[in-house]
Formats: C-alpha cells, structure tokens, sequence
C-alpha cells in the first residue's frame, strides 16, 4: 500500500510540474500558451481548405498576421489506433522535402530550421499542428515558451509553401502505423 502511495504521489508530482506548450486559432485569433505565458495573435483567416489522404485528415488555414505576412495553419489528424511511426524530424523532412535542424524543444512543441521555421505542436504521436513559415513567430514564441515574454513579431515575408504529403510516404515510406 505504501509503495502504490508511493507511485501515485510521483505520478501527481510530475503531472503538476507538466506544463506542455499549447495552441488555438479560434476567433481569428492565434493563441499559444503554457502555464507562464499566454500570447495571442489577431489574425485574418484568408482561406482554408480540408485533404484526405489515406487515414490522414489534413485542415490548412492561411492566416494573414498582424504585419501583413501569411502563415499556414496545419492540423494533421490520424484515426484512432494509428500513430505516426517516423520522428518529426523526418517527418518534416519527407513533407517539406528540405534538410531541417531543430532550434528549440519544449514538452509539447518543437521549433525546426530548413528553408522557412515551422513551428510543430503535439499532444500526441496522432496529432500534429504545423505552423509555417513560421520566421515572423520565432522570437516570439521561444520568448513566450522560454521565459514568459511577449515579443513582438517580425516582418520576414517568406513565400508560402504548402506540405507535400502523399499516399507514397503512407504506404511504402512507413509514415503511419497502425496498432493492432
């Protein structure tokens, strides 16, 4: 009984300490956020569209920000029981077709470096929310998820380029699992 108490007080200690990175778009407004920091972005939602592909539901939004530039806002949804089987790493690599470096980790998000910043939010290895190009948000959002600042944005104006994802990656690449 003691040692269960024992586990249940650990597992209680490391769920309080927990303070995953998080983000909404709802009301044209761009929200990311932890415990110590809540930044939120007016944005205009200048189109959205819904893909299928495979198991994979793909909704993207371009977002036009406060300075003018655009982002998409990419949200990756597998069905239950299937799990993304790749590290994100190469994810992003096989979706964006360029080499990319990792800048920034925190529990829940990930901030990576190729051609463009994308911004990679997860809750779990069935979901994925990409925000791209995401250079006008860097500082702001490793300000925020760092140390509980509110940044400004810059203006970078990076052109626009959509994920590449296919049936080929699916299939033959080993890009999902499926947990039977």
């Amino acid at each position: 009984m003691l040692i269960f108490l024992a586990i249940l007080g650990t597992l209680f200690f490391f769920f309080l300490q927990s303070d995953p990175a998080k983000v909404i778009l709802k009301d044209n407004i761009l929200r990311f956020f932890t415990k110590s920091c809540d930044y939120q972005i007016p944005v205009n939602v200048i189109s959205q569209k819904r893909d299928s592909i495979e198991s994979l539901s793909i909704e993207r939004k371009v977002l036009e920000l406060l300075n003018g530039d655009k982002v998409i806002y990419e949200i990756v949804s597998l069905p239950a029981k299937y799990a993304f089987d790749k590290n994100y790493d190469d994810i992003l690599e096989e979706i964006f077709n360029t080499r990319i470096e990792k800048i920034y980790y925190r529990d829940g998000f990930a901030l990576y470096r190729g051609d463009f910043a994308i911004a990679l939010f997860f809750k779990t290895k069935s979901d994925l929310i990409l925000i791209y190009p995401a250079d006008d948000l860097e500082e702001a959002l490793i300000g925020c998820f760092e140390n509980g600042e509110q940044k400004g944005l810059v203006k970078r104006s990076i052109p626009l380029q959509e994920s590449q994802w296919s049936i080929k990656q699916i299939i033959l690449d080993g890009l999902i699992n499926k947990d039977i």
